[in-house]
């Protein structure tokens, strides 16, 4: 089966650049494929053997293949990949339900107001296009998800959570759709003592690290107050943010006000060996959200393949987790004294970090390898393509 496999890939900076080029080699095993890239030469030595074409070159020899696979999120790094789909629908690989901020970006952010009026319009209706019109920041875009238009035109869908296929099959109900675990790496183990020398950071700290991009819906705020909290009780604590940095959200001000600078490393973004080597070096690893686009993390299942006590944010496909696997908090009036308490008794119980990180690895191993990835993906092309 001949496959064009659309993308991002590195050196462009994205969680599905990392997915794609691990996911790749086992997908090669049952599928002739073609890397489709968006303007750029993949920095991966291990591609240099795919046949690899330009996006812009789709249009020509899209009935080359036997199915389009196009991968989309939510940032402006997936708008010429949404473009390609809508022209040659194919089958999208849907790692955001909420694809509201990739469409803003494509349509009222870049001058064409008329064109995210008309998408509001055709997917909710003229009072919600009327409420844009009059004041577009009153509109709540994890809410009002703006994927159905391409969801209506896909051939087929593939998504990494039952929450995910829900909304597809609602959206489309007679559109073949497939839940696909999202598979990750599995490195070996790191001694934490062994990564904390690498990345020179004190022996004896208790190290908790955020990981992901730095967004308000993070939970960064909320995040940082409960830190400094937790360090007034406990002078050895260190706060790691590993992540790249929003241009529209600057935590330096509320570290500051916090007076926690001095006990906070911004790391900004990381290649994946540095990345690998945070994680072994954390005592507790942070991956909160809310409001969800509806993603699945790969970050957070790499937190949870490392065998490490992970919080997250009880929403979403997040909810899906198993309890015994990691630390669910809720986003409500009581998350930042959930989150220093919680801090609280996993500090005192070495024991219990080490339960639920050995439980954590267990489940990723059990549910999200590469080859069930692959697996997945090959049974669902194969059947209906």
């Amino acid at each position: 089966m001949r496959l064009a496999y659309a993308s991002p890939l590195r050196p462009q900076a994205s969680g599905v650049s990392d997915y794609s080029e691990e996911l790749l080699p086992q997908l090669a095993r049952v599928f002739e494929l073609t890397l489709v890239t968006d303007k750029i030469t993949p920095s991966n030595p291990a591609l240099a053997s795919f046949p690899r074409m330009d996006l812009r070159d789709l249009d020509a020899r899209a009935k080359s293949f036997d199915a389009i696979l196009y991968h989309i999120g939510n940032a402006p790094l997936y708008a010429n990949f949404y473009a390609a789909a809508m022209r040659i629908p194919g089958v999208i690989v849907l790692h955001d339900v909420v694809l509201h901020h990739l469409r803003a970006w494509q349509t009222i952010e870049r001058g064409n107001a008329a064109a995210y009026f008309a998408a509001l319009r055709a997917a909710y209706g003229e009072t919600i296009a009327a409420q844009a019109r009059q004041n577009p920041a009153s509109i709540n875009r994890f809410e009002l998800p703006l994927s159905e238009e391409l969801i209506q035109r896909a051939r087929g869908i593939i998504v990494h959570s039952e929450y995910a296929a829900r909304y597809a099959r609602r959206v489309a109900p007679d559109l073949p759709v497939a839940h696909a675990p999202m598979g990750i790496s599995f490195n070996p183990e790191i001694a934490p003592s062994q990564a904390r020398v690498k990345l020179n950071l004190p022996r004896d700290a208790f190290l908790i690290s955020a990981f992901g991009e730095i967004h308000p819906h993070k939970r960064i705020a909320v995040a940082l107050a409960a830190f400094a909290e937790f360090l007034a009780r406990h002078a050895n604590a260190r706060l790691a943010l590993i992540g790249a940095a929003s241009p529209n959200y600057d935590v330096a001000p509320m570290l500051r006000a916090l007076g926690i600078e001095q006990f906070t490393q911004r790391v900004g973004f990381a290649p994946m060996e540095m990345y690998q080597a945070y994680i072994a070096a954390s005592d507790v690893c942070l991956n909160l959200r809310y409001p969800s686009a509806g993603e699945t993390s790969a970050s957070l299942l790499r937190l949870l393949g490392a065998g490490k006590t992970t919080f997250i944010t009880r929403t979403g496909a997040y909810a899906e987790l198993p309890d015994e696997v990691c630390v669910k908090i809720k986003a409500d009036a009581h998350e930042k004294q959930m989150l220093v308490e919680t801090l609280e008794y996993f500090f005192q119980r070495p024991d219990a970090r080490q339960r639920l990180g050995e439980n954590a690895r267990a489940y990723a191993l059990r549910n999200h390898t590469l080859e069930q990835a692959a697996k997945k993906y090959a049974e669902f092309l194969i059947s209906n393509f």
